[in-house]
């Protein structure tokens, strides 16, 4: 242009800048077939495919032989329509498909999405189909008819139809056409590599089999705690070898400890039967209180070796110590005592020879602080392991081995459902429990109603609390004043000494025993104790 020349007038439009258009009314709606006709025919989109026209019923159902599409890749064919690779060109009169292909199969890979559409209604594109490499548009086929030949599964593989990958061909170590492949056998070959091996034979527990169950199991959720041993790992045999390995156990530990404390001792350990280890009696005291402690730890032991579980779900059903309501015990325990020492003394005050039978000896006379504050101090920090320990083998082991016995359900006839019912309550196992714990004491006569009274009791709490801390609490308080009372008047070297006892000492503690049940159970509904494993 030259640039001298004028300038065209304002009102002439400029040739190439297009006359706005009207603005359009918002509130009508655009009308389908005058927008279909201004559009006009659409040129297909550079270096992609043209959708075939639709069938019409002026060419008897078949397609245009124009608008045809093509395989990506793949020279443009005449009006003759779509031409497989590898196969003869077809004539005029619309797209046929390869040979092997049926007209009630969609087309292979590399057809259009509306081909594909129209072929399956409702057919959608599946997830991530972009990274699928072959497939025009990222429109996979049905999985059930292959991949396109010559895509590869993965960078680096070599691509579907090659010799030994793929359904395209036998490769070496492929058995004849029909018969099974001996997938996971040697000289199987995988998909998209030659000669790679298989993964070997994985253990049970692997992820590709599933989970190895734990080696500890713990109860399920709403367990009492006398059976708190009915696990899945449990077994009929668990609680009998479990109790021959703790007998066991406690036997080899007696005779270590004796041997070493012998060791380390200045005094001797004496040669008769009568239960004293050593000539002092405190030293003598302190020994047996220390082989009765370690019954604990060896409880635990059992507990998680033997019957696969949780070792403290032996101590409640929150597999822990609750010290906080163990602290808690301790105050009805402190009334019991109160009330047990305040009984006897008006008792004695009443009836003076009542119980003139069964003393054995002289009162005694207090000893003095200098010979009372160590003894007092070996009970006091021994005490409540001795009586902890009692506790775990015969309120926790014991009475979890026979609850554990107990069936699941209650199915059958009414005798057979009253029978279950009654081995399921922990009744069975409280008076197993409380008998092995009066024959491991050397009580006899009243003293034995007594002390089996004590231990159904404590049984008994500890099933409605669902922990030992209500038997740990009161028998160390009881085994404290206990071993206290001989140490301050002197009679410490008798502390074995396990006799009978008056009628008056059963009768004055069911008083006792009651007021701290009763002191237990407000406390525990106070306090939301668990009852059961949570």
């Amino acid at each position: 242009m030259d640039p001298h020349q004028d300038p065209p007038p304002a009102d002439t439009p400029s040739p190439t800048t297009p006359e706005p258009a009207a603005a359009a009314d918002p509130r009508e709606l655009p009308d389908p077939e005058a927008t279909a006709d201004q559009a006009g025919p659409q040129e297909p989109p550079a270096g992609g495919w043209q959708p075939p026209r639709q069938r019409s019923a002026e060419n008897g159902g078949q397609q245009q032989p124009t608008g045809g599409w093509q395989m990506p890749g793949e020279r443009p064919q005449d009006s003759a329509g779509w031409q497989a690779p590898g196969q003869p060109p077809v004539q005029p009169g619309g797209w046929q498909p390869p040979v092997g292909w049926s007209p009630q199969q969609p087309p292979p890979y590399g057809a259009p999405p509306q081909a594909q559409q129209a072929q399956y209604p409702g057919a959608q594109q599946y997830p991530g189909a972009a990274q699928y490499p072959g497939a025009a548009g990222g429109y996979p086929g049905p999985a059930q008819y292959g991949p396109a030949p010559g895509s590869q599964p993965y960078p680096g593989a070599p691509p579907y139809g090659a010799p030994g990958v793929g359904p395209y061909g036998p490769g070496p170590g492929y058995p004849p056409p029909g018969q099974p492949q001996p997938y996971g056998q040697p000289g199987y070959p995988p998909y998209g590599q030659q000669g790679y091996q298989p993964y070997p034979p994985q253990p049970y527990g692997h992820p590709q089999f599933g989970v190895k169950e734990p080696r500890v199991v713990p109860a399920p959720v709403g367990t009492p705690f006398h059976r708190m041993a009915r696990t899945p790992a449990h077994r009929w045999w668990r609680p009998v070898v479990g109790s021959i390995v703790l007998g066991l156990l406690a036997m080899f530990t007696t005779i270590f400890i004796i041997v070493v404390w012998d060791i380390i001792s200045p005094n001797d350990v004496t040669d008769d039967d009568s239960g004293v280890f050593f000539n002092n009696p405190t030293e003598d005291i302190a020994s047996n209180l220390v082989l009765l402690g370690v019954l604990t730890p060896l409880v635990l032991l059992t507990v998680r070796w033997i019957q696969r579980r949780p070792a403290f779900s032996v101590a409640s059903v929150l597999q822990k110590i609750r010290w906080r309501w163990l602290a808690l015990c301790c105050l009805p325990g402190l009334a019991y005592l109160v009330l047990n020492i305040a009984l006897g003394n008006a008792f004695d005050a009443l009836f003076p020879n009542a119980d003139a039978g069964t003393d054995t000896g002289d009162d005694g006379s207090w000893v003095g602080w200098a010979h009372f504050v160590v003894p007092a101090l070996v009970i006091l920090v021994l005490v409540p392991f001795q009586s902890a320990a009692e506790e775990f083998v015969f309120r926790g082991w014991l009475v979890q081995a026979v609850g554990a016995y107990g069936p699941d359900n209650t199915d059958g006839r009414p005798f057979v459902r009253q029978l279950k019912r009654l081995f399921r309550s922990p009744w069975p196992a409280l008076v197993v429990s409380s008998v092995a714990f009066v024959f491991g004491h050397g009580y006899t006569g009243w003293a034995m109603a007594d002390i089996f009274l004590f231990a159904m009791t404590v049984g008994w709490l500890t099933i409605r609390t669902g922990g030992l801390e209500t038997g740990i609490a009161l028998h160390s308080i009881n085994n404290i004043i206990a071993f206290m009372i001989p140490a301050a008047l002197g009679q410490l070297s008798d502390w074995s000494d396990q006799g009978g006892a008056h009628w008056s000492v059963f009768v004055l503690d069911l008083p006792c025993i009651a007021l701290y049940a009763a002191g237990v159970l407000w406390l525990a509904k106070r306090n939301n104790i668990a009852q059961v494993s949570r």
